[in-house]
């Protein structure tokens, strides 16, 4: 399946509340999700599977958000995904580096009902139903 029909969305996060409430969405709007639970498994997984798309958390062990956002748009393969900063810090330091380094859009986890998540996904994806 090409890239651009495939709905596989990489989420990387510490959190496993979080995780589990995001997977659910995601997976009953019909994407299909694999996880990463911190910024150096998720470097490995997005090299290894390629995704259509990567939410990716700020705040997590081993490697940071800002750092793995830094690396997947260094590298010549995975530079297109989109990728969609989660976090629950509003502050402008966070964004205007996401921005910067190439993150597609972000998203403050405190002030996004779960559900909107799907929404987000399909901005970038289409629908997969």
């Amino acid at each position: 399946m090409s890239p651009a029909h495939d709905h596989t969305v990489l989420l990387v996060d510490d959190d496993q509340i979080v995780v589990d409430m995001y997977r659910f969405v995601l997976d009953r709007a019909g994407y299909r999700v694999v996880v990463a639970s911190d910024g150096l498994a998720g470097l490995e997984v997005a090299a290894s599977i390629r995704p259509s798309l990567i939410f990716l958390d700020i705040k997590m062990p081993k490697l940071d958000g800002i750092e793995v956002l830094r690396r997947l748009k260094a590298d010549p393969t995975m530079r297109s995904i989109p990728v969609v900063m989660l976090s629950n810090y509003d502050e402008p330091a966070f964004l205007s580096q996401s921005k910067i380094l190439g993150a597609s859009d972000y998203v403050i986890k405190a002030a996004t009902d779960p559900a909107e998540l799907s929404d987000v996904a399909a901005r970038y994806l289409g629908s997969p139903i």
